[in-house]
């Protein structure tokens, strides 16, 4: 039952995301002259309201669960070896975790670049947008891992195994990214990869940091590339 509900819960959120950006297209108030930044703050405003509503039921459904995930927690804890990955015996999320974020952020911003690659932009042109690629970034990362990690991990933690609720929370994030960025097929196996890291993250180490912080390089990596993008779009219009 209780992985149904969970499930459930998972998939009500997911279609809520996929309905925020035409939700924000509607609220007719400016928080930013530039169109662009416009829509992507309101997005991410209800994204943050969709994350408080799903810790609200988390906290109903499973509050020491609850207490116990979301917190930094052990960021030296042992890491359960991944041979396969370099991850090897005797080795702790402090060194696990670096090794991982440089590596799987390389291979974002190996597809982002592919991606905006013959869109020249300069440093200079995209400083002044760095504080919203930051700000989108924290709202970004901490509200997916709220519904896609703590969603999971929170109410089926000592109900079924741990490897059963890691391979779950890996599964519900690569679907939800088959329209997203990275997209396509690609992108969902590359999500996949990812939450089954992330949420194995957050089991051993029984707190988000980890996966927050490794999931806010994704982020930022691909929040660039967006800016990079509409940069030279403006820049197309306005010629």
């Amino acid at each position: 039952m209780e992985v149904v509900t969970t499930i459930a819960l998972v998939l009500f959120a997911s279609a809520a995301i996929f309905k925020l950006n035409r939700i924000a297209g509607k609220i007719d108030v400016t928080i930013h002259s530039d169109a662009y930044l416009d829509s992507h703050a309101k997005y991410q405003l209800l994204l943050v309201a969709l994350s408080a509503l799903v810790l609200t039921l988390l906290y109903f459904l499973s509050s020491d669960n609850l207490k116990l995930f979301l917190s930094i927690g052990n960021l030296s804890a042992a890491v359960k070896p991944v041979d396969w990955f370099g991850i090897g015996e005797g080795e702790t999320w402090l060194s696990a975790g670096l090794y991982l974020c440089a590596l799987i952020t390389l291979g974002t911003f190996s597809f982002v670049y592919f991606q905006f690659r013959n869109q020249k932009v300069k440093a200079r042109e995209l400083l002044p947008f760095l504080g919203w690629i930051a700000l989108f970034s924290i709202t970004n990362s901490f509200s997916e891992e709220v519904i896609y990690r703590l969603g999971v991990i929170a109410p089926l933690y000592n109900t079924i195994g741990a490897d059963e609720i890691i391979l779950l929370s890996a599964i519900l994030f690569g679907l939800v990214h088959f329209g997203g960025m990275p997209h396509g097929l690609i992108g969902m196996f590359m999500a996949g990869f990812l939450g089954w890291f992330l949420a194995k993250s957050v089991i051993e180490t029984q707190g988000l940091f980890w996966a927050w912080l490794i999931h806010f390089v994704q982020d930022a990596v691909i929040y660039t590339g967006f800016m990079i993008h509409h940069i030279a779009t403006n820049r197309v219009k306005h010629a």
